[in-house]
C-alpha cells in the first residue's frame, strides 16, 4: 500500500512540476516575442532617421555646391573689376 502511495505521490509531484515549467516557459516565449517586436520596431525607427539624415545631408550638399559656385562666380567678378 506505501508503494502505491508513494507512486501518487510522484506522479502527482511531476504532474505539477510540468505545469509550473509550462508556465514559466510560455512566459519566456512571450518576453521574447515582446523584445523582438520592440527591437524590429526600434530598428525601423533608426532606419527611418538614417533615411532622413541621408536626405538632409544631400539637401546641405547640393546647396553647399550652389554656394561654392556662387562663391566661385564672386571671386571670378573681383578679379574682372580688380584694379592692377
Amino acid at each position: 500500500m506505501s508503494t502505491v502511495v508513494i507512486i501518487i505521490i510522484a506522479v502527482v509531484v511531476v504532474a505539477v512540476l510540468l505545469f509550473v515549467a509550462r508556465g514559466v516557459i510560455e512566459r519566456r516565449r512571450v518576453a521574447r516575442e515582446r523584445l523582438r517586436t520592440r527591437q524590429k520596431a526600434e530598428a525601423e525607427g533608426h532606419r527611418s532617421m538614417a533615411e532622413s539624415h541621408r536626405e538632409k545631408a544631400d539637401e546641405l550638399q547640393q546647396a553647399a555646391e550652389v554656394e561654392a559656385d556662387r562663391a566661385g562666380r564672386h571671386e571670378q567678378r573681383a578679379e574682372e573689376v580688380r584694379p592692377d
